[in-house]
């Protein structure tokens, strides 16, 4: 038997969607006797379960959407399309690697709440169009990962959470538009409050402004709340925004202003916005920011430290070869001299490389560029 676990739902999603919880599970069981259903609960109640797939193929979410007091129901899989948005592994524990253009995505459950007057006459005129008029409280959509509701394992007062609000209109919705990763110590809707009133207050925070932005320009339809994971461990949670934040660092529509995680407070550090004998906590690092500019508001923000640091080759190329899935700068240097003979095939498997690819693109010079 399907169940979501009550505790916490009314824990992680917002309150205007309690309510909706038995209709979200009747819903859910009925899809999952379907074939691609039970493989989906399969994968869905597994920790660390993905789903592999392809552009083409569907995404693993089960998008639940409620229109006003209407009842709930459940919208079509969408499919993935090639760039699609995401940061993630390309190994394994089973050995198994990613093929080209291949993703592994976590099984996630999605609600859409949708209660404001234009939206709601533009759906039941089949309007689709990128632009409605007159949005006044944009959709709210939440999202987390399916295992959290269906098979957790960790109590919510213990819960540190890593998450994402992405927001826009149109075509991006509902993972493409400008989006802010943040972690908190605790609920994350406390968290959003906090970021809704420094939006409406003035903060100069990027994140806050464009939000600010958008809003008032009438672009904004949808704001989505994605719970990307769930803790108890400090440490953990810092890595993990860390690497969320630099594998997005190039992406236009990123609003956060400074590295995450421990490079986050490095960065606070080098600049003076925080003491070495000051260890704030993780919501506490927007406040220094957002204090830094309001104090400095000619200035803007300093280069954040990566820029910095990337200027220096030494210390570019530890970074980018002092990682486990990293290839060394002996085998950089080897694929560039067997490659004269060899393919990338025989390359890969005699240098230990992930995969041809990798090697593929240290042949072609779009990666490990540096090393000489």
């Amino acid at each position: 038997m399907v169940s979501i676990n009550r505790t916490w739902w009314e824990h992680l999603a917002p309150k205007p969607m309690h309510q909706r919880r038995h209709e979200v599970q009747e819903l859910l069981r009925r899809w999952c006797r379907t074939d691609y259903g039970a493989y989906w609960l399969k994968m869905a109640r597994r920790e660390h379960g993905v789903v592999r797939v392809k552009p083409g193929q569907l995404i693993p979410v089960v998008h639940f959407i409620a229109l006003g007091d209407n009842d709930v129901f459940i919208a079509p899989q969408s499919k993935i399309r090639t760039g699609h948005r995401m940061v993630g592994t390309d190994q394994f524990q089973s050995g198994h690697i990613l093929e080209e253009n291949e993703l592994a995505l976590t099984p996630e459950i999605r609600l859409d709440v949708v209660e404001d007057k234009a939206l709601l006459a533009a759906a039941a005129r089949g309007d689709t169009s990128a632009h409605i008029a007159n949005v006044r409280n944009p959709s709210q959509v939440f999202s987390l990962p399916a295992h959290l509701l269906l098979a957790p394992d960790a109590l919510p007062k213990k819960a540190f959470v890593l998450y994402q609000h992405i927001f826009g209109a149109g075509p991006s919705y509902p993972n493409d538009g400008f989006f802010y990763v943040g972690v908190t110590t605790r609920s994350w809707q406390k968290r959003w409050a906090e970021h809704r009133r420094a939006m409406e207050t003035g903060s100069p925070l990027l994140f806050h402004r464009k939000l600010r932005e958008e809003m008032n320009a009438g672009r904004v339809t949808y704001i989505h709340h994605k719970v990307m994971a769930i803790t108890d461990d400090i440490e953990k949670l810092y890595a993990t925004e860390e690497w969320l934040v630099e594998g997005h660092w190039r992406d236009q529509r990123r609003l956060n202003m400074i590295p995450g995680g421990k490079s986050g407070l490095r960065y606070l550090r080098e600049n003076n916005m925080l003491t070495e004998r000051m260890a704030p906590e993780p919501d506490e690092r927007d406040y220094l920011v957002e204090a830094w500019l309001r104090e400095h508001p000619r200035k803007g923000l300093p280069a954040p430290w990566v820029s910095q640091k990337w200027k220096d080759n030494v210390w570019a190329i530890a970074q980018i070869c002092g990682r486990d899935d990293r290839l060394s700068v002996e085998q950089v240097r080897a694929i560039r001299e067997l490659a004269r003979t060899h393919s990338p095939e025989a390359i890969a498997e005699r240098i230990g490389a992930r995969n041809k690819d990798q090697v593929r693109r240290v042949i072609e010079g779009s990666t490990y560029s540096r090393i000489i």
